[in-house]
């Protein structure tokens, strides 16, 4: 399991060039080494770091601490991962820059992922018709445990992505039908034979709807609007690509 540190791109620098080997300092108020999962990551950037310029974001594999690597009721009664010895160089896995966009961070997809639409991009989707048929091509990579929200009835029961984007798909499938909607093309991912050989999906389909005014309908219907929860806890990243249904023919282009 992957966890994280975000630390400042300066320090981290100097400890490269010195060579360091017994790693970074422990956090000497609290005796351990502070780490986040990848869920818990954003809002510590978000907490702690603020505005800040400069940093960059530590990987490294848990499972290579060994018993080092406590698990603690921290932040919102939440399981932290704590090292009680000190951060080597060599335990580091990898390390990504943490730049600021419009003064948030910006974290790798791997991290972060893309769960729901940026405000721009739903803003062009809007400009575009609303009578005409679409066709929207959703790509799917599942989290391995399900991320729900503290306060959630299923938050911290150990249910996979899987079972957190079936509860998804059981609680809108009556919407679906209800706006017109179908699901006309399921598939299921093998292999990528051109393109970022790091990418995989676990859920590939298409869903046709009879106009861009029936998905909005399905968006904004309130039990829909409940149970997009269980997508947004069992998704790590994805696409979601609008297309306009053409006619097919017997030739490539």
């Amino acid at each position: 399991m992957l966890i994280l540190k975000i630390f400042r791109a300066q320090e981290w620098a100097e400890l490269r060039a010195q060579g360091e080997t017994e790693g970074a300092p422990i956090d000497v108020a609290d005796g351990y080494v502070h780490f986040s999962t990848p869920e818990q990551a954003l809002e510590t950037a978000a907490k702690h770091f603020a505005g800040a310029e400069g940093l960059v974001l530590l990987g490294v594999e848990a499972e290579a601490l060994g018993e080092a690597l406590k698990w603690e009721v921290s932040r919102g009664d939440a399981l932290f991962p704590h090292l009680y010895r000190s951060l080597k160089l060599a335990d580091v896995a990898f390390v990504w820059p943490l730049p600021l966009a419009n003064g948030v961070h910006v974290f790798p997809e791997d991290i972060s992922g893309f769960v729901d639409p940026a405000r721009e991009q739903f803003e062009a989707f809007k400009a575009l018709d609303r009578d005409t048929p679409i066709e929207m091509l959703n790509l799917v990579r599942l989290r391995d445990t399900a991320a729900y929200p503290e306060g959630h009835a299923l938050h911290g029961k150990g249910l996979t992505g899987a079972e957190a984007y079936a509860n998804y798909g059981r609680e809108t499938g009556t919407i679906l039908q209800s706006v017109g909607g179908s699901i006309v093309w399921r598939g299921a991912f093998e292999a990528t034979l051109m393109g970022p050989s790091s990418e995989h999906w676990d859920q590939m389909f298409i869903a046709r709807y009879p106009s861009a005014k029936a998905f909005f309908a399905m968006i904004t219907n309130e039990d829909y609007r409940r149970a997009v929860v269980h997508r947004q806890s069992a998704v790590q990243t994805s696409r979601l690509i609008r297309t306009k249904p053409t006619e097919t023919k017997g030739t490539f282009g």
